[in-house]
């Protein structure tokens, strides 16, 4: 009895151990690329030398005297109808850990989601004729950044807002995620690191809080480097540099089955 005792507490001993050693498991650090003294760059001016494999997310951050460069370039196409519906979620850390206290929400609005989204009985629908960036800003209208319970929502729109988020293509169809943030909107540690997070949303919206009005985020930072191409989509065109988008060839339906995006990671600034 004894010696299944010992070896009963072994085997619970290892159990234990090896479930530590996973919730211990260290993040990737991204070295952010340093333009300080320099106006804001072109996005494709960031390299995307981090990679994280599970999802096939190519990553580049920067920084400059006062803002957050972010940009996700998505190579697995199959997630990308799941993006359309469900939206991406950003979320930031000071801990290091994988809090979501701090979260930028690009999501569908309530009117989008009571009007079926793409509206495609009077218009057509962007991700047929082959745009899949310029489908998705038209989808994703709605940004809400909640920090730490404290929530400012607003619609994409060039330079009018310090937080400017975008959808577009490079010149392999792949689809790439652009954000410019105020570097005092982002919590971070004493050792200039934070941990985030990016993940595919809910199917579901939350209500519009209203357009209130946090840190001075109605007044955009932008440089002239930004040649316009942030915001949301005018007209059904913008964001999108690509051509011919492959297996977007149908409208998402009520049901989800394309892959979730769920990928953490480390920021040294």
């Amino acid at each position: 009895m004894n010696l299944f005792n010992k070896q009963s507490g072994k085997m619970i001993g290892y159990i234990l151990l090896a479930l530590f050693s996973l919730s211990c498991t260290k993040l990737p650090v991204y070295q952010s690329q340093d333009f300080s003294g320099k106006p804001s760059p072109e996005f494709s001016a960031i390299p995307t030398t981090h990679f994280d494999k599970k999802n096939s997310i190519r990553y580049g951050v920067a920084v400059n005297d006062t803002n957050f460069f972010f940009t996700a370039t998505l190579s697995d196409r199959t997630s990308y109808q799941r993006i359309m519906r469900s939206g991406l979620n950003l979320y930031f850390d000071p801990q290091g850990k994988k809090g979501k206290k701090y979260a930028l929400k690009i999501e569908r609005s309530i009117d989008q989601m009571n009007r079926q989204s793409f509206q495609a009985i009077q218009t057509p629908d962007l991700a047929i004729q082959g745009n899949v960036a310029a489908a998705i800003n038209n989808a994703l209208k709605k940004v809400t950044w909640n920090a730490n319970g404290e929530e400012f929502t607003f619609y994409p729109s060039p330079h009018l807002y310090s937080i400017e988020v975008n959808f577009t293509t490079n010149e392999y169809n792949e689809l790439v995620l652009e954000l410019q943030m105020p570097l005092k909107e982002i919590p971070v540690a004493d050792d200039q690191t934070f941990s985030a997070g990016l993940e595919t949303g809910n199917s579901t919206s939350s209500p519009m809080r209203g357009s209130g009005s946090m840190s001075g985020l109605s007044s955009s930072g932008r440089g002239k480097g930004s040649g316009g191409r942030m915001g949301g989509v005018s007209g059904g065109g913008g964001g999108g540099r690509g051509g011919q988008m492959k297996g977007m060839s149908q409208r998402p339906t009520a049901t989800v089955s394309s892959p979730a995006v769920s990928s953490r990671f480390k920021v040294a600034l």
